[in-house]
């Protein structure tokens, strides 16, 4: 008897989802940057860092959801490739490991934001 395993998922729904979470990973870093960007209008000192505390949160939020995405990614890529032989033809497992590298790349350089907007911040609170 032969038995051929077939995906009752589509791995490109998978990709889609990934590409989404991406997305939103972007838009939520974009929003921190305008927010820590916006505490810069603020005249009284403890409304800045108020602000640039929501922003540093943000931040921390983004970075949150990708990792997160990220360790989701790489565990369905893992399975995939183990399982190369029944995968669909129009999947690209080197495509997908390029996504990997590049939201690993956009999450250290959200790590260094965060450091640098704490380290500011700690610098600012401390000289008021």
């Amino acid at each position: 008897m032969i038995y051929i395993y077939m995906y009752a998922d589509n791995p490109q729904t998978f990709m889609n989802s990934f590409h989404s979470a991406s997305r939103n990973v972007f838009l939520t870093s974009s929003i921190g940057v305008a927010i820590y960007g916006f505490a810069n209008t603020f005249k009284i000192g403890i409304s800045v860092n108020i602000i640039k505390i929501i922003s540093i949160i943000t931040f921390m939020f983004s970075l949150m959801l990708g990792v997160n995405t990220l360790m989701g990614f790489k565990r369905y890529y893992d399975i995939l490739e183990q399982d190369k032989d029944n995968l669909p033809n129009y999947v690209d497992l080197e495509i997908w490991r390029n996504y990997l590298y590049i939201t690993s790349i956009y999450i250290g350089i959200l790590c260094a934001i965060v450091i640098v907007a704490l380290l500011r911040l700690f610098n600012r609170i401390s000289l008021v």
